[in-house]
């Protein structure tokens, strides 16, 4: 698009984010315990998405071992059974879960209830990552990965989350750790990727959307 950039307007894609703002605290507290019984106690790292080779859950899982924590993983898909594999021969049994596909009434609760969202991507197959703006608009902070495409619009390094290299491990690793090791930056990043998130709200991208229109057709 670079020869028409002059003739380009960005609209951000939005979602419908009252899904996932977060109810009152209690609430959140209440979803926390019920999720922690069911699956154990945290901290809790959180991935959703369909289970493709792009996704990079491969090199989260060789990070694993290094992270003081749980990892939920919601979503299925093809990569499913070498992951399952892997985690299993890597000792990983007892820390990581894969809940598999999840109502999209309970899907919320699973941000809610995790401390960190991981989209470790690792191809630019992967264009945007919607789910780290549902991880954002409950409030959590986001671990993603710098492909040169959109990942790095939605979640800001230092502003909503971190950002690592994309099929490394140990960078991976380590900007999770950081996270779980700083109460006081992960509180400030998921008030930050609350705020960035309505950014990319469903009511702020039609009335753009139809911007666009009024503004073209008046060109005319």
């Amino acid at each position: 698009m670079q020869p028409f950039r002059s003739k380009c307007v960005l609209v951000p894609y939005g979602i419908d984010r009252s899904r996932f703002l977060a109810p009152r605290a209690d609430d959140v507290r209440a979803i926390r315990a019920r999720y922690r019984a069911r699956y154990g106690q945290g901290p809790w790292l959180l991935f959703v998405g369909v289970l493709r080779y792009y996704k990079g859950l491969q090199y989260l899982l060789q990070a694993m071992p290094e992270i003081p924590a749980r990892l939920m993983i919601v979503g299925d898909g093809p990569m499913g059974p070498a992951l399952r594999a892997q985690a299993q021969s890597l000792g990983l049994s007892g820390r990581v879960v894969f809940a598999g596909r999840v109502s999209d009434e309970e899907l919320p609760n699973y941000y809610h209830a995790a401390d960190i969202f991981v989209l470790p991507s690792s191809e630019r197959s992967e264009a945007y990552g919607l789910v780290q703006v549902e991880a954002m608009a409950c409030g959590l902070p986001v671990v993603c990965t710098e492909l040169g495409t959109g990942t790095t619009f939605v979640n800001r390094h230092g502003e909503s989350g971190l950002v690592a290299p994309p099929r490394d491990p140990g960078a991976l690793g380590e900007a999770i750790t950081a996270l779980l090791a700083d109460d006081a930056l992960r509180l400030r990043l998921g008030q930050g990727a609350r705020a960035r998130s309505a950014l990319f709200a469903a009511e702020e991208m039609l009335p753009a959307i139809e911007k666009v229109y009024r503004d073209a057709l008046s060109a005319i």
